[in-house]
């Protein structure tokens, strides 16, 4: 292994081995297949739970979410919905470290990297950038390069108020979302291979998004999902021809499949007293509103400019603060499903948050009666369990977690979703036809479901000189950095989690440790300037 190893991390957001290898095996999927022959593919576990947001910054830090203190695309620490940003991540990522050791990097479309650090190198944010509107780039001037002329234009989606339109897309124009999928896919590789012929680099890293709202939103339309993973394909073997001595790495943050029903977590507390609500959630105004938007959607998707209006500065601080907690009453609510992605519950303790109302000495024993009541959960068409595993905040993530972790987290069996919504999942047939005062808890995907849900297992394919070949190697999110490290020859912080894949190898590069808290940093070029100039 050389000193001067050059490596490239393409993400591919929710890749999953269970569409790709019948694919890969039919020739549908060429480069991956050689990758497959020639190099290591296995599965690469994701986080608990296994979402993007904790995900992703765990790939990145080769930490635990308990360490770095990403658990959500939300914060946890506040009942509000607040992005997380890469202020709130407590441990450094890949690129700090290579920053420290003098390695420069081009970062692009990772989820979790707003705002942009000043690092040895260029980053374009991703997933959690606020609006174009926003300072994205670093250096800044690299923003202005986002053009068709120069580096490229620059695809850049917007958490939460973009998915309105995706799934209207989706639902009524199924092959135009894919070609806007696909297009995500080309705008971000073309811009990273741009940077990379134009820029000095040693190590690369893009996150092809976009693929994660074709299985959540086109599940059931292979066909259509396919040629989105075509279009990676295809970009993934030009960057492996113009860097024919680069080691590649080909990782998802999680896997994907599809959900029988939805495990509606809100209506389960609201229905047996643990939640309570400002107004009746069955006929409130809220519900209402979102059942008479299913029934419209079709008109509303063929007359209003959504993308428009969804992204303008009031349709975004309207969304960001809307959702199933506006009808929730904290002053007499003990515990509520925290969102859609965190797979986890939220005790309303009081001397914690302003409404709280729990006593700490209370604390453990609703812990008890939650975790009864999740076990407890049953199919009862089929009469299967639902919940899979439950979790304290403090087992899954240690006593020393920073940033709030939620109180109770939760694998529910793959076949079963999980929804935040506060409302009937029936729509109007509930408000015309149904009597009853409790919500239903159970319910097959619907209009505000995903059609495909994660699942714990993602992708992992490396490729290049003296990697194994046609090796199967499973491994977790949070062994990519130390391997990375490993192959490029700098000493592993001993505060990191993951393991150097060293059975990829052909020979084993040499491992080094270092004590997170003595470090010696490397000084940039840019630094050394600087420092010259203040002693001029």
């Amino acid at each position: 292994m050389t000193k001067n190893s050059k490596v490239i991390v393409v993400g591919l957001d929710g890749g999953t081995l269970d569409l790709m290898k019948p694919w890969m095996n039919a020739g549908k999927l060429p480069t991956f297949a050689k990758i497959r022959e020639q190099g290591i593919c296995g599965k690469l576990r994701s986080t608990t739970p296994y979402y993007s947001a904790p995900a992703w910054v765990s790939m990145v830090t080769g930490c635990n979410p308990g360490k770095h203190g990403i658990y959500d695309f939300f914060h946890t620490d506040t009942f509000s919905k607040k992005l997380v940003n890469s202020r709130y991540r407590k441990t450094s990522a890949i690129w700090n470290h290579l920053t420290d050791a003098g390695n420069k990097s081009i970062i692009v479309n990772v989820p979790g990297t707003y705002p942009p650090e000043s690092i040895n190198g260029i980053m374009i944010t991703g997933l959690l950038t606020p609006s174009p509107e926003s300072e994205f780039t670093y250096p800044k001037s690299i923003k202005n390069d986002l053009v068709k002329d120069k580096i490229g234009e620059y695809e850049l989606e917007q958490v939460a108020v973009d998915d309105i339109p995706k799934n209207l897309t989706a639902k009524y124009a199924p092959e135009k979302f894919a070609d806007q999928v696909k297009n995500a896919i080309i705008s971000h590789a073309t811009v990273t291979i741009n940077l990379m012929e134009k820029h000095e680099w040693d190590f690369t890293m893009v996150v092809l998004r976009s693929t994660d709202d074709a299985m959540h939103l086109l599940w059931g339309k292979e066909e259509l999902i396919l040629s989105c993973y075509q279009t990676a394909d295809d970009y993934i073997n030009r960057m492996m021809e113009r860097y024919p001595d680069a080691i590649f790495i080909i990782v998802s943050d999680h896997g994907f499949g599809k959900p029988q029903k939805y495990l509606y977590v809100n209506n389960l507390l609201y229905n047996t007293g643990y939640l309570k609500t400002i107004s009746d959630p069955n006929y409130n105004l809220s519900s209402l509103m979102t059942m008479l938007f299913d029934k419209m959607s079709r008109l509303i998707f063929h007359l209003v400019p959504l993308h428009k209006l969804v992204r303008s500065s009031i349709g975004r601080k309207f969304i960001l603060s809307s959702g199933s907690s506006r009808n929730i009453d904290f002053s007499q609510t003990r515990a509520f499903y925290h969102s859609v992605c965190s797979r986890g519950i939220r005790i309303n303790l009081k001397d914690k948050y302003k409404q709280g109302i729990v006593d700490k000495k209370d604390y453990e024993k609703l812990r008890m009666e939650l975790t009864t009541l999740l076990k407890n959960l049953k199919d009862p068409e089929t009469g299967r369990t639902l919940i899979k595993n439950i979790y304290r905040w403090e087992e899954l993530y240690g006593e020393n977690a920073v940033n709030d972790p939620l109180d109770i987290i939760f694998d529910l069996e793959e076949e079963y979703g999980a929804q935040e919504l506060l409302q009937p999942p029936e729509g109007l047939e509930h408000l015309l036809h149904s009597k009853k005062k409790s919500l239903s808890i159970l319910s097959p995907p619907g209009f505000y479901d995903w059609m495909g849900d994660h699942r714990p297992n993602g992708i992992l394919f490396m490729y290049g000189k003296n990697i194994k070949s046609n090796q199967h190697i499973d491994a977790n999110v949070i062994d990519i950095v130390p391997t990375i490290l490993a192959t490029m020859n700098i000493p592993i912080q001993n505060n990191i989690d993951g393991r150097v894949i060293e059975e990829t190898f052909i020979t084993k590069p040499t491992i080094k440790k270092i004590d997170a808290h003595k470090k010696k940093k490397i000084l940039t070029e840019t630094e050394i300037k600087r420092i010259k100039k203040l002693k001029i």
